[in-house]
């Protein structure tokens, strides 16, 4: 079922004249899906899989059913010298209706505040659409005055996201260079060092040096930015890659899901540290929520796939991989592990195509792996400790392969490495045997998770500040008020936020009594006042000069969709034919 409190905001078109400014659009794309992650209530689909529609033509519904989302925001970015003018449209995806649409015309250095007004105003319209949820009055977004900073910052972001070894190379410099523009602006900070962190992770530099320089420069940031969950994810990415410090890990986690519960990155590596813990129930609950916000991510069935691995559960584990690889096909992290698990399920022919897939070097390594799990074969290749796979097939073919010292040896280093392709290795089932022998016995592993209480635990939304029964008593008259005698819902405009001025109160506090003390929504309370409106003086003399939608417009509607889908829903009828019946009746 469609969770009605939730939205995905698509990549924004680059109409400016240069595909240079893709970056741009793409940029605030993200930066609006960052804010309105920040609402609890609201579920906001994650970039990886909102991007995944660019240049498509899918029809809004279709987009609704596989993301799971009520609402869409599309957009289009032309940015014109120091000038941007972004138009966008708030689209339901169970009819297709335009909910809301906006265009805005600003200065490059008001570029801030028009990210966080365009996402309040989006939070605004689905709360008044779907029901309460309450949106602070800051989203803090970090900001710099110096706008180059910020497009170099975009241009990073933009580079980092391609996950290649060049890209990366020009995310850095990119991220440098909105550095030098402005020290104090936070995220490029946080970009280097997570671009680092990758680098380390995926072997595509020097380890140690790549973790140095990450540490460098989350150390350069200091601890001003605790309340971003950006900072918080960076420091978990990099204690967990870094150090396999598993608490610390956690507990940053734990910090940047609290301050953004739709972070799908930081539920991620969340399940990557409860794998390698062993908690593995815990760990599919926390990549099952990252599905579900980023059901387009190949990462996420990735990390699944070791979930199911890690417990012997290869069938599933393959599923999984199939479903990562239909996103991005032809990934060599999930084509290893897929041609393992299909070694432990003795499938010859589905492990041969698999290899296939691989260069012939990589081939034929996974082919003599084979063999010397399934037949025996002492190991003829060299084993290289620096080897290209994500998984630590090096270790497998020295074990399995007869020369048992090597395994071990290579397991030490490794331990004591802080090597990103072990660190499953105490429940991976291919190193069970070598867990068993003395000198791995002997390690005294000190990075453990043992509890996971803190990070297990549901987020909890912080409660709505609500009123008090007197004060319940006293704005429901106020508002009853202001629709029996002032008549405010004659105004079209008229939203939410501009009501809780009128009544002097809080926006929060509004939606909370409407929809927790009245039992509506904004739009069905005002709509529900204008359709009686409509029916109050639809058949007068003085309104016959004007068509039905004419009536409706009169009455405070402003969408003709709008007003007949809502009298439909309330009456069982047409406007048309209500007329009809109540004109034939005065008749008589």
């Amino acid at each position: 079922m469609i969770n009605q409190k939730s939205i995905a905001v698509l990549p924004f078109n680059n109409i400016s004249g240069d595909p240079d400014n893709q970056y741009f659009a793409d940029g605030i794309s993200e930066e609006i899906i960052n804010t309105l992650c920040k609402i609890k209530g609201l579920k906001v689909t994650a970039r990886t899989s909102s991007f995944s529609y660019r240049d498509r033509q899918v029809d809004v519904r279709h987009i609704g059913n596989d993301l799971g989302v009520s609402t869409v925001l599309e957009g289009s970015i032309r940015r014109a010298a120091n000038r941007v003018r972004i138009s966008t449209q708030l689209i339901r995806t169970d009819t297709g209706f335009h909910i809301w649409s906006e265009s805005f015309d600003r200065e490059l250095t008001d570029i801030f505040n028009l990210q966080d007004e365009i996402s309040r105003l989006i939070a605004d319209r689905i709360r008044e659409q779907f029901g309460h949820f309450d949106i602070q009055d800051d989203f803090e977004t970090p900001k710099t005055s110096e706008t180059r900073a910020y497009q170099a910052y975009l241009k990073g972001r933009f580079f980092l996201l391609q996950w290649t070894v060049e890209s990366i190379q020009k995310a850095q410099e990119s991220f440098k260079e909105s550095i030098s523009l402005d020290p104090e602006y936070p995220l490029p900070y946080l970009g280097l060092s997570q671009s680092f962190v990758h680098q380390a992770a995926w072997n595509l530099a020097d380890r140690m040096k790549a973790l140095y320089m990450a540490h460098h420069f989350i150390k350069k940031l200091g601890d001003k930015q605790t309340e971003l969950a950006e900072y918080h994810y960076t420091k978990g990415l990099y204690h967990f890659i870094g150090n396999w410090d598993f608490e610390k890990a956690q507990s940053h986690l734990n910090q940047a899901l609290r301050i953004n519960p739709n972070f799908s990155d930081a539920l991620e590596f969340k399940a990557e540290l409860l794998n390698a813990n062993g908690h593995f129930d815990e760990a599919k609950q926390s990549i099952d929520r990252a599905i579900e916000l980023n059901p387009n991510s190949p990462n996420h069935f990735y990390i699944l796939a070791w979930n199911h691995y890690l417990q012997e559960q290869y069938k599933e584990a393959i599923t999984s991989i199939d479903k990562g690889l239909s996103i991005n096909e032809g990934w060599e992290m999930a084509l290893e592990l897929k041609a393992i698990c299909q070694i432990q399920q003795n499938e010859e022919n589905e492990f041969i195509n698999t290899t296939k897939q691989f260069a012939s070097d990589k081939r034929e390594t996974l082919l003599h792996l084979w063999k010397t799990i399934k037949q025996g074969e002492q190991s003829g290749l060299s084993l290289n400790e620096s080897s290209t796979f994500h998984l630590p097939v090096c270790t497998y073919l020295a074990w399995y392969g007869g020369t048992k010292d090597k395994a071990i040896e290579l397991l030490i280093n490794a331990f004591y490495d802080k090597s990103g392709q072990h660190i499953n290795f105490r429940f991976d089932p291919l190193l069970a045997p070598l867990r068993q022998t003395d000198e791995v016995k002997k390690l005294k592993f000190t990075y453990s998770l043992d509890s996971v209480n803190s990070l297990h635990e549901e987020i909890k939304e912080s409660k709505s500040e609500t009123l008090s029964e007197e004060e319940v008593t006293d704005y429901l008259e106020l508002l009853n008020s202001s629709m029996s005698k002032d008549l405010l819902y004659l105004d079209s405009h008229l939203s939410l936020r501009e009501l809780a001025i009128k009544l002097n109160l809080h926006p929060n506090k509004l939606s909370w009594l409407l929809n927790n003390r009245i039992g509506k929504g904004f739009n069905e309370f005002i709509n529900q006042h204008r359709l009686a409106h409509f029916k109050k003086i639809a058949l007068k003399p003085e309104v016959q000069h004007l068509s039905i939608l004419g009536i409706a417009y009169e009455s405070g509607f402003n969408s003709k969709s709008v007003f007949n889908e809502f009298f439909k829903k309330n009456t069982g009828t047409t406007p048309k034919a209500w007329v009809k019946l109540q004109t034939s009746k005065q008749a008589f």
